[in-house]
């Protein structure tokens, strides 16, 4: 899967094995029975992920984050704020399905677009909802922030971290422009994407973050 792949990437870039001393995954409905899964350093959590941030004490901070915020701008925004809260200086965040295949896959209705797109006779059944729309709004609303998104290694991807080495100037800076951006808005304004391979965004963000002090 997606988060597989990463992992393996970021081994073959840094040439070390990863080791992660806790893992928490939070769902409202996991579809499989996590308690097969769970030990002292996994832990899974039934809710939705505005209540499991609601409930987390001040001072928690994660590593790295993998965001699949429901496949709408304004969740994955949410999850994203966040998740930033709780955060470090070298914290990466890796944002699903942020660029739409098609007209029909930025719809937030997942029921809607294959019903749509099976009504010209396109059997495809990727669906991706308009979560892209956030990293427009990080191109012009956190410019502490660096991103890249990934191609070429599945389900499209945004990789971000911070970095003071990714200013740019805001191109929308209006957020309510960003939240009806269509289809056909990405399309015009692409190179915000910044789409690049997965191995080249990972050595960028590791580059990046290893001349980030360390706190004390």
């Amino acid at each position: 899967d997606s988060e597989s792949q990463m992992t393996l990437s970021i081994q073959d870039v840094l040439g070390q094995t990863l080791s992660i001393a806790d893992r928490v995954a939070v769902d409202a409905k996991f579809p499989f029975d996590y308690a097969k899964f769970a030990d002292s350093h996994t832990s899974f959590h039934e809710v939705t992920s505005d209540r499991y941030f609601e409930l987390l004490p001040p001072g928690v901070t994660f590593d790295i984050y993998f965001i699949d915020g429901l496949h709408t701008f304004e969740q994955t925004l949410r999850d994203f704020c966040n998740a930033v809260v709780h955060s470090n200086p070298k914290t990466v965040w890796l944002l699903d399905d942020t660029r739409p295949s098609d007209v029909f896959s930025t719809i937030p209705d997942m029921a809607r677009t294959h019903h749509f797109r099976q009504m010209t006779g396109n059997k495809d059944r990727s669906w991706h909802g308009d979560v892209f729309k956030l990293v427009y709004y990080i191109h012009d609303f956190m410019p502490t922030l660096n991103y890249r998104t990934l191609i070429g290694g599945g389900n499209p991807q945004t990789l971000i971290w911070r970095s003071n080495r990714g200013w740019r100037a805001p191109l929308f800076n209006n957020l309510e422009t960003v939240s009806r951006m269509t289809y056909f808005d990405m399309c015009d304004n692409i190179g915000v994407l910044r789409a690049c391979p997965e191995d080249q965004a990972i050595k960028q963000c590791v580059d990046e973050l290893m001349a980030v002090p360390c706190p004390a």
